[in-house]
């Protein structure tokens, strides 16, 4: 489809120039302008009410994965969903390790209670009359 497009396109340049950064920049932009038309970028956006081990690029993966189990085509978005894990377990990891600095147990229990979506409930007190 694209090389299709391509040989349709009139690319006679009305002027010739000896001018090489002129002929490249008209270059540019014809490529730049064919990039957009079939490659746009994609926005993603990632919002405080995402998991903290969630990033554009796993989001990405994850709309990646549903489209295709959509489609029906459950091995390939399976294959998706293991990047996807070892992505978010390599992320987790990266937060959760010290780099040789000591971390304080409260600190790192903080952070695992973070990740899990656990939260540290109170302790009922019964008081007795």
């Amino acid at each position: 489809m694209v090389l299709r497009f391509i040989s349709t396109i009139d690319i006679n340049i009305p002027f010739h120039s000896d001018n090489t950064q002129l002929e490249f920049d008209n270059f540019y932009t014809l490529a730049n302008g064919l990039l957009d038309i079939f490659y746009p970028t994609k926005t993603i956006t990632v919002t405080s009410r995402d998991p903290t081990f969630i990033t554009a690029r796993i989001k990405g993966m994850l709309r990646h994965k549903n489209r295709l189990m959509r489609a029906g085509r459950t091995e390939k978005a399976s294959a998706i969903a293991k990047r996807i894990g070892k992505c978010i377990t390599s992320r987790n990891r990266r937060r959760l390790c010290s780099d040789g600095r000591k971390i304080e147990a409260k600190d790192m229990w903080a952070a695992v209670r973070q990740l899990t979506g656990h939260r540290q409930v109170p302790a009922a007190i019964e008081v007795s009359k």
